[in-house]
């Protein structure tokens, strides 16, 4: 575009120097028809004698009225194409102006696609962070979840060993109408089983301990 205008600029240019010149044609012709006019002058006062040189004069200043009028058919052409050229040239610089002001916006398209592009760029980093974050809490939820297994089969197993030592204490019987005796004074289970595990060992039979006074012996 820009060449364009350079282009129709200098055809404007050339227009006003080609008017130039048909100026001086038209000077030309009107000076040339001027000499003819005065040599038919010149030739009529001359008679018999001047009447070959009077055609001739004649001939020339029909020769330069048409050149005259030529150049100004021409001229006036010239004129025509220089104002279209003129036309042509605002038209061609305003739309050189609207092209550049359409670069602009281009231009600043361009940035707003950029800035477009580096906040997807953004969200797509925040978003594989949101995926990262939500993987690990999947890995917790799911540990968490071994964890709760974990802890209901040891609940179980609790429960189990629970039970089972329930059993066991179940062989253990106090008989009814036992009275409350001092600690030191009954043997306690533990000294019992200690007693019995003494006696085993010597191949005797395992005595009972003495109950004591207002207390039942236990039974195993």
């Amino acid at each position: 575009m820009g060449d364009t205008v350079q282009a129709m600029g200098r055809i404007e240019k050339s227009a006003q120097e080609i008017g130039q010149i048909i100026g001086v044609i038209d000077e030309i012709a009107f000076q040339t028809n001027l000499l003819a006019l005065n040599a038919g002058v010149e030739a009529a006062r001359a008679g018999e004698a001047g009447r070959g040189f009077a055609v001739v004069a004649s001939e020339v200043r029909a020769l330069a009225q048409r050149c005259a009028g030529a150049a100004k058919q021409i001229k006036s052409l010239i004129a025509a194409s220089s104002q279209q050229v003129g036309a042509g040239s605002s038209l061609v610089h305003d739309t050189g102006a609207a092209l550049s002001r359409i670069g602009a916006k281009v231009g600043e398209i361009t940035d707003s696609i950029a800035r477009t592009a580096g906040s997807a760029n953004e969200q797509a980093t925040a978003l594989q962070q949101v995926n990262r974050a939500v993987n690990q809490m999947d890995q917790l939820v799911q540990q968490n979840a071994a964890m709760a297994q974990e802890s209901s089969s040891a609940c179980q197993a609790l429960a189990m060993e629970a039970g089972r030592l329930r059993g066991m204490m179940g062989g253990f019987t106090v008989e009814a109408g036992q009275s409350a005796a001092p600690a030191a004074k009954a043997p306690s289970g533990a000294m019992v089983m200690m007693k019995v595990a003494s006696a085993g060992g010597r191949g005797g039979a395992a005595r009972k301990p003495a109950p004591a006074s207002g207390v039942e012996s236990e039974r195993f």
